[in-house]
């Protein structure tokens, strides 16, 4: 059976890069697909040519989970193959519907979100909620008639052989791994990274009118992760790593160092989500630090540590 190559492709985002990962035989196969820019299409295209292949000759594009750095191209595939686009069921309403989705992961993000914040220039809301809508532009809806659905347990079959649907959420709500146990390999997307992947802020499955608590489906997931016999980790960024259950235990105990800092501070009277923040992360308050200290929080209630109040009209944290 075939090792995954690793396709690495440039994304106008944080990480810099993220990974696609291209299996051979029996047919061309691509697991996730990159950001629709012309960098990322020139990088596919030339990784390919490698493999003395062409776009049209891929046959399957299988996503692990609903971020533009890891779906955003596959409709473009789509439309210059006759290939496949397999998402999970949790993925299929992103694929067929991303304004719509997208819209609501804006709006809830913009419930969050404060004006403005000591040291950043100008409306600090405004700044990110227009860089979040620039998303959709990298994003294409993938035609319902190239679409096949999995759900979220159970087989695939890439690659030659046999890869365990494994439902991580954490980073993303529905976020698959893939586990391919003979050869101890684990396609992880974005749950096991060579840093501490973000719990990204999202409306939760069951009820888009509330906000799934990330953080805590993570710590979960992590624990699903740790149980695996994995000798290689294959990440959505960077390079693939070995021994998962040391870089897993070091991320967690990381996060719970930060879970105690947070509670120190609402101890010693800062209960305010922005003073929190600002004083977590100095001098570099964005999105990911915002989504890691909400989940930060809601680890602390569902511990009984802490409870929301409301207090001359303004919602703070208070030890309870």
């Amino acid at each position: 059976m075939q090792a995954p190559i690793r396709i690495e492709l440039p994304t106008i985002y944080g990480m810099k890069t993220v990974n696609a990962y291209l299996f051979l035989d029996p047919v061309p196969t691509l697991i996730d697909a990159g950001e629709k820019t012309t960098a990322s299409w020139e990088a596919l295209t030339a990784a390919l040519a490698k493999h003395q292949l062409k776009i049209e000759d891929i046959q399957r594009v299988i996503i692990t989970h609903a971020h533009v750095d890891h779906m955003g191209m596959a409709a473009k595939i789509a439309a210059h193959s006759n290939a496949e686009v397999w998402v999970n069921e949790y993925c299929y309403p992103w694929a067929i519907r991303k304004e719509t989705m997208w819209d609501r992961r804006v709006a809830l993000m913009g419930e969050m979100l404060p004006d403005t914040i000591s040291g950043t220039p100008g409306n600090f809301k405004q700044m990110i909620l227009a860089f979040m809508k620039n998303v959709k532009n990298h994003w294409d809806n993938i035609p319902e008639d190239r679409l096949q659905v999995f759900p979220m347990e159970g087989q695939l079959n890439f690659g030659g052989g046999d890869w365990e649907v494994i439902y991580a959420p954490g980073h993303a709500n529905m976020q698959t791994c893939f586990y391919q146990r003979e050869h101890k390999w684990l396609i992880a997307a974005d749950m096991l990274l060579s840093i501490t992947p973000t719990a990204v802020m999202d409306a939760s499955i069951d009820n888009p009118k509330v906000r799934d608590r990330g953080l805590s489906q993570m710590l979960t997931s992590y624990k699903k992760m740790e149980a695996l016999d994995i000798e290689t980790v294959f990440p959505g960024h960077y390079e693939p790593f070995g021994d998962h259950r040391s870089v897993i235990k070091s991320q967690v105990d990381r996060i719970h160092v930060r879970i105690q800092e947070s509670y120190e501070l609402i101890k010693g009277g800062t209960n305010d989500f922005m003073d929190i923040l600002n004083a977590m992360y100095k001098n570099r308050v964005s999105m990911p630090a915002m989504s890691m200290l909400l989940g930060y929080l809601d680890v602390l209630e569902e511990q009984g540590k802490i409870e929301v109040k409301i207090v001359a009209g303004r919602k703070g944290f208070f030890l309870k």
